[in-house]
């Protein structure tokens, strides 16, 4: 070979590597990176994502319109209403009488305990004889005021 039949060769050689450089680099497609879905988890397209979304929100609108329905209703019918009572004392009653009818009108949990409350702040014997209106929002204190006063 001549040194000229060499040049050529080697030029050729030159020419279809910077061919096959310009495809392989610019044209050819490259396949997608492959994503690792964590376990557990699903992939979805961006229109069903969507459609997850629109439908949550309107499950949360359906929601706060419910609860605040649930609310108003609750609310009127948690509307307190005081239960009023009128006690009659009458001589010779004793106080576990009076927190027996106290306890039956639904003023008082337990006739025990406010006979208690009263025997610990000595007031059984200063129950007054009479007519007394009371109510359930009334505390125990509040009660033996109004019953028991001391001379």
């Amino acid at each position: 070979m001549s040194k000229q039949t060499t040049r050529a060769f080697a030029s050729g050689i030159l020419v279809s590597t910077l061919i096959l450089y310009v495809f392989v680099h610019f044209f050819e497609k490259k396949p997608e990176p492959v994503r690792a879905i964590k376990e557990g988890y699903i992939e979805i397209e961006r229109n069903e994502y969507e459609q997850l979304k629109q439908e949550s929100e309107e499950w949360q609108k359906k929601y706060e319109t419910n609860a605040k329905k649930n609310s108003e209703v609750i609310e009127k019918k948690a509307e307190p209403s005081e239960k009023h009572y009128r006690l009659v004392i009458s001589e010779g009653m004793s106080s576990k009488e009076i927190c027996a009818r106290l306890e039956e009108a639904g003023l008082i949990d337990n006739a025990e305990d406010f006979n208690d409350f009263l025997a610990n702040q000595n007031l059984q014997r200063y129950i007054q004889i009479g007519t007394y209106d009371l109510n359930d929002s009334m505390s125990y204190e509040d009660i033996s005021s109004i019953i028991a006063k001391e001379s």
